[in-house]
């Protein structure tokens, strides 16, 4: 079950661990959205080491992010499962999936351990209305070419390539 909530639910017997719940991100949840981007820096590897850019590209994906930008944060039970925020670049400032101004870049990532489970999805579909909500005209996205569990599941869910830089595919999907 999937539910949509601006706080995280707090008492055991509204939420099992079996729930998936999204909550909205706010400014409380940049630490764990910089946990999360860093999964993304390292493809999930805990121990992996970050790339040369990736204290810039933080700059761009967290230290510019703001609530009104749009977000949230998975929850299974009492636990963060992941997250997804949209990032407005513009031609001058933006991060390796922008495609144009106006269409924001998503930002997700979803712990190891709930791999698999429909999360990514879930963040995925509610970043989608989201963004509609917003008047964007689409998303866009970035995902490493050894990534191809995550590149099947964007177009499968519609994004399409749209180019290829630096051994990242850049996929957009408009509305």
């Amino acid at each position: 079950m999937v539910r949509m909530n601006s706080t995280p639910v707090s008492s055991p017997d509204i939420s099992s661990e079996d729930d998936l719940v999204l909550v909205v991100a706010t400014e409380s949840d940049r630490t764990y959205l910089s946990r999360l981007n860093f999964l993304t820096d390292t493809f999930g590897d805990e121990f992996g080491a970050v790339t040369v850019d990736f204290d810039r590209d933080w700059i761009y994906y967290l230290q510019n992010w703001t609530e009104d930008k749009g977000g949230f944060i998975a929850w299974r039970g009492h636990i963060p499962a992941g997250g997804v925020w949209l990032n407005w670049g513009t031609d001058e400032l933006h991060g390796f999936g922008h495609v144009e101004e106006g269409i924001p870049e998503l930002a997700l990532a979803v712990e190891n351990r709930y791999k698999g489970e429909g999360i990514g999805t879930a963040l995925l579909e509610a970043a989608t209305e989201l963004a509609r909500q917003m008047g964007a005209p689409g998303i866009s996205l970035s995902v490493a070419a050894a990534n191809e569990r995550a590149h099947r599941l964007y177009l499968h869910l519609g994004f399409e390539q749209v180019s290829e830089r630096e051994g990242h595919y850049v996929l957009v999907k408009r509305f």
